[in-house]
């Protein structure tokens, strides 16, 4: 890693894609949960993910739309044996993939992730170490995704004043609206586009780059 963190605060405010996984974990789990659904004969899911899918490809409907139909069959079998089964089993090859060495160093751990909490709540339980969570979720079958402004309104709500004296570790310009209310910023293996935006938004920043 090319930044050492020694700069101890009371709360660190994690990404999940990309930053403590070093990947997308919605599209691994939609693979997941289509070859899982096949040992649960669970053909409508597959034929839910083959429409949807082809739909994509042809530009149908996006991508909002794409995983809001995808976490409404989550939420309404959330109860049935293969949803469960599939979450919580996901959420242990998570956990294996997490990378640990960012979680050591700080008093209180917070999760704010896009993905969606029909998984992320069996990973937060897995992990046992973050104080508190907020990710995307279904109401009235409509998808709230935690992104942007409202990831920043899901994190104040969760932690209050304190995002003041926060760090946040994150991969993505789509946190500068939270980036630029913390004390301070690390960006986990970045791209170039990300950190140009972080500079137009004259935001500092270190970085934590696993590629090396």
């Amino acid at each position: 890693m090319s930044a050492i963190i020694n700069n101890r605060k009371d709360i660190a405010i994690y990404d999940l894609d990309g930053t403590l996984l070093p990947f997308n974990s919605f599209k691994y789990w939609l693979a997941y949960s289509f070859i899982l659904s096949l040992f649960f004969f669970r053909i409508d899911y597959n034929w839910l993910i083959f429409k949807l899918t082809l739909q994509r490809i042809f530009k149908k409907i996006n991508r909002i739309v794409f995983k809001e139909k995808i976490v409404n069959f989550h939420e309404q079998n959330k109860n049935k044996a293969f949803a469960k089964r599939c979450n919580a089993s996901f959420a242990s090859f998570l956990k294996r993939k997490t990378r640990n060495d960012l979680l050591d160093k700080h008093a209180q751990l917070v999760l704010a992730t896009a993905a969606p909490d029909c998984y992320v709540k069996y990973y937060v339980a897995k992990m046992d170490c973050f104080e508190n969570y907020s990710a995307s979720y279904i109401v009235n079958h409509k998808l709230n995704e935690n992104i942007n402004e409202r990831k920043l309104q899901s994190v104040s709500q969760l932690i209050g004043n304190k995002i003041h004296q926060s760090v946040l570790y994150s991969d993505h310009h789509d946190d500068i609206p939270l980036a630029q209310k913390v004390a301070q910023v690390f960006l986990v293996s970045p791209t170039e586009e990300t950190m140009k935006q972080y500079e137009l938004s004259k935001i500092p920043y270190s970085v934590v780059d696993f590629r090396n």
